[in-house]
C-alpha cells in the first residue's frame, strides 16, 4: 500500500481551496524585460507537471477558438506541492513568429489581459502530495477582438515576475475555406516513407490584393510546434482560390505508430510491463526493453497520435486521484549508439529534450535506460536521436517512417492585414 494517503474530511472527497482571490489580478503585469522573446509551450517551473491545454469539452483538440464566439479553452497543470500556490496568468497577442505584438492591448482585448487560477484541488489517496489547477478561459471579464496567435502566460502571484508556464493557442475566423487531403506520394524516394498534402484554399478576393504576399500558409503534423512547416508558392492561382496540388511539394515523413503504455492501474501489468514495484513511499513501473524499429515492416496500431490521457482505474475524479509513478524505460540497441543523445519524447514532455527525458547507456546491460516522473494514464512516446557534436536530431533513425502511418494533421492560413500589421487567422482546418 502507499506510504501516503491524503484523506480530506468534507462533504465531497474533492474540494476548491479558498484563500485564493477570486478577482481581476489588478495592477499585475509581467514586465516585457522577463517575457521569453519567443513564446513556446514551455514550462519554467521544476515543480509543475502534467499541463493540458485544449477547448473544453473535447481533450484531444488543439487549443483553438472561434473568434467570435462563447467556447472557452480549459487549462490543467498539477504543482507537486503540500501547499496551495496562488497562480495569475496573462494574455498576450503574438505575431506569425510567436512574439509579442506591437499592438496595444486594448486593440486585442476587451476587458482584462490578466486574471486569477481560482481552482485547485488536492489529490486524493496518492502516494505524491500535489494540487490540480483548473482555468477555463476566456472569463466574462475578458473578449478576444483579433484572430491570430496568442500566448497564456502563468506566473506566481506572490512573485509576478515569477513564470511558472506559458502555452501557444489560436483564435481564427472563418474567412478562408480549406479542403485538403493527405495521400501516399505517387513515385521518388519518399514513396515508402513519406505523406503529401494537397490542399486548395478559397477567399474573398475583394479583401485579399496580394495572397502570393500576405497569405501565409502553415502546417503542423500531431499537434507538434517543432514540426510546423510553411508551405512554398502554390502550384496554381486565380481569383479567390489557391491551389497546393504541385506533384513535387507537399511532403511530410509518415514516421511510425508511436509506442504506448497504459498506467491507469498499478494492481496488475499491461502491455510492455515488466514489473510493478512499489518502493516505499511510491510506486515503480519496469519496462520492457524496447527495440529498434526502423527497416523493419510497418504494422497498424491504434494510438494517440503522440499524444496522452489522464486517468486511473475505478477513479471518479481522475484529475485528482490519479498518482504519479516513476516509469523505468529501457532501449536495447548495439553498443556502437553508446556515445549518441537519445531521448524519450512525446506531448507529455511537449517533445523536447533536455535531461529530465534524456537516457543514459548502461554498459553493464548494453541498455540506454531512463527513469521518468509520469501521472497514470495512457501515454504515447517515441525515441529520439541527436548528434551530440552537431545538435542535428534524427527522428526516425530509430522508429521508422512510413507512408501507411496515422497522423493527424492541422492547417492554419494567415492573412496580413496591412491596416494593423498583424497577422490575422483567416482559417483553420484539422484533418485526420
Amino acid at each position: 500500500m502507499p506510504g501516503r494517503i491524503r484523506i480530506f474530511l468534507f462533504p465531497s472527497l474533492f474540494f476548491i481551496v479558498t484563500g485564493i482571490t477570486t478577482n481581476p489580478v489588478f495592477g499585475l503585469t509581467i514586465s516585457d524585460k522577463l517575457l521569453p522573446d519567443t513564446f513556446k509551450n514551455e514550462v519554467y517551473d521544476a515543480g509543475i507537471h502534467t499541463v493540458l491545454l485544449n477547448a473544453s469539452g473535447w481533450e484531444f483538440s488543439l487549443p483553438v477558438l472561434d473568434a467570435g464566439s462563447l467556447d472557452q479553452l480549459e487549462l490543467r497543470f498539477d504543482d507537486l506541492s503540500e501547499e496551495p500556490r496562488n497562480f495569475g496568468y496573462a494574455i498576450y497577442l503574438c505575431n506569425a513568429s510567436w512574439q509579442k505584438s506591437e499592438l496595444p492591448e486594448q486593440d486585442y482585448i476587451s476587458g482584462f489581459p490578466t486574471g486569477v487560477i481560482r481552482e485547485a484541488r488536492a489529490s486524493f489517496n496518492t502516494t505524491f502530495d500535489y494540487f490540480s489547477y483548473r482555468l477555463l478561459f476566456p472569463e466574462e471579464n475578458c473578449e478576444l477582438l483579433l484572430s491570430g496567435n496568442y500566448a497564456l502566460v502563468v506566473f506566481d502571484q506572490d512573485n509576478p515576475d515569477k513564470i511558472v508556464l506559458s502555452r501557444r493557442f489560436y483564435v481564427t475566423e472563418k474567412q478562408a475555406q480549406i479542403q485538403a487531403k493527405i495521400k501516399p506520394p505517387l513515385y521518388g524516394s519518399r514513396k515508402e516513407t513519406s505523406q503529401q498534402l494537397e490542399l486548395v484554399i478559397t477567399y474573398n478576393n475583394n479583401e485579399i490584393r496580394d495572397p502570393l504576399s500576405d497569405l501565409k500558409v502553415v502546417v503542423m503534423q500531431n499537434g507538434r510546434d517543432d514540426l510546423a512547416a510553411v508551405l512554398g508558392k502554390p502550384y496554381s492561382v486565380s481569383p479567390g482560390r489557391l491551389e497546393y496540388t504541385d506533384p513535387g511539394q507537399g511532403f511530410f515523413p509518415g514516421g511510425n505508430e508511436f509506442r504506448s503504455i497504459d498506467l491507469k492501474s498499478m494492481r496488475y501489468q499491461t502491455e510492455n510491463m515488466d514489473a510493478i514495484e512499489f518502493r516505499n513511499p511510491y510506486f515503480h513501473v519496469i519496462m520492457k526493453p524496447d527495440a529498434e524499429r526502423s527497416g523493419k515492416r510497418y504494422f497498424s496500431k491504434t494510438d494517440l497520435n503522440g499524444n496522452f490521457y489522464i486517468d486511473r482505474e475505478k477513479a471518479q475524479e481522475r484529475h485528482e486521484e490519479a498518482d504519479y509513478v516513476y516509469v523505468h524505460f529501457k532501449l536495447a540497441i548495439p553498443p556502437s549508439h553508446a556515445w549518441e543523445n537519445i531521448y524519450v519524447t512525446g506531448a507529455f514532455c511537449d517533445w523536447k529534450r533536455t535531461a529530465a527525458n534524456q537516457m543514459q547507456y548502461n554498459d553493464s546491460i548494453n541498455h540506454f535506460e531512463l527513469k521518468m516522473l509520469l501521472k497514470q494514464g495512457l501515454y504515447d512516446y517515441c525515441y529520439m536521436m541527436a548528434d551530440p557534436e552537431t545538435g542535428m536530431v534524427n527522428e526516425y533513425a530509430l522508429e521508422g517512417s512510413y507512408y501507411e502511418t496515422g497522423n493527424d494533421y492541422a492547417i492554419f492560413v494567415y492573412y496580413l492585414d496591412g491596416r494593423l500589421n498583424h497577422h490575422r487567422l483567416m482559417g483553420y482546418l484539422p484533418i485526420k
